[in-house]
């Protein structure tokens, strides 16, 4: 499971990083300055939305979440045909699988989860990165943001593009191991990291950044809607 969450920042670890100049104002600054905004920029939010899909050894992850620095998120996984509700509140994350999800993931003790879990909410164990990482705006973003360009790797800037009315730098990222992805940064203040698109290598697809620091409500699910699989000693 750990796979779902290193798949998506698999797709912009270097992306953000190498953005360089291709068009007016902000497009034209050198590398350094534009690295260094756009890290400050994506450093500083505190709510995100993240959207798309990602296929990773062959398996497509379908991913719809809005998360905080607070550790709130609200939103949909989907995997191997199943899906299921992820919701954060305060740091404590909770997943409601449907009955696809858990055949896809509980392989033989499938009938026996789906049994008990019925629907209710899961409990996700705080060590669990699988899932908690996508609740966190902070730990997520210090994945995508981290600045260790693989040797042989080529940068190159394919100019300005239209990314859903909003004009952005397009940057090509050549790794010779892990093919090419390319990131959208906005051309305008604050200089957010809106689009990674990747068509080859090992994790393939498309993911959306938006609604930038915009508040979203969540609440915590009663104790009659949880089940705690550590409580049941499974």
């Amino acid at each position: 499971m750990a796979r779902i969450a290193m798949a998506v920042t698999g797709l912009g670890a270097a992306v953000l990083m190498t953005a360089c100049g291709g068009g007016d104002g902000f497009a034209d600054k050198p590398a350094d300055e534009i690295v260094k905004a756009s890290k400050a920029d994506m450093g500083d939010l505190k709510a995100v939305k993240v959207s798309g899909s990602v296929t990773s050894d062959g398996q497509q992850i379908d991913i719809d979440l809005q998360a905080s620095s607070g550790g709130d998120c609200t939103g949909t996984i989907g995997i191997a045909g199943g899906s299921t509700e992820l919701l954060g509140v305060d740091g404590s994350t909770w997943m409601k699988p449907d009955e696809a999800f858990w055949r896809a993931t509980a392989g033989e003790t499938a009938d026996q989860v789906i049994a008990t879990v019925g629907d209710k909410w899961v409990v996700i164990p705080a060590e669990d990165d699988s899932f908690n990482s996508f609740c966190d705006v902070d730990e997520l973003l210090d994945q995508m943001l981290k600045d260790d360009k693989t040797d042989g790797s080529k940068y190159t800037v394919k100019g300005t593009e239209d990314v859903d009315g909003d004009e952005t730098v397009a940057v090509d990222n050549e790794d010779p191991e892990d093919g090419t992805s390319t990131g959208y940064v906005l051309v305008d203040d604050p200089h957010y990291l809106v689009k990674i698109e990747k068509t080859d290598g090992k994790d393939t697809g498309s993911v959306t950044f938006s609604e930038f620091d915009e508040e979203f409500e969540v609440e915590a699910p009663g104790d009659d809607e949880v089940i705690d699989f550590a409580q049941l000693g499974a």
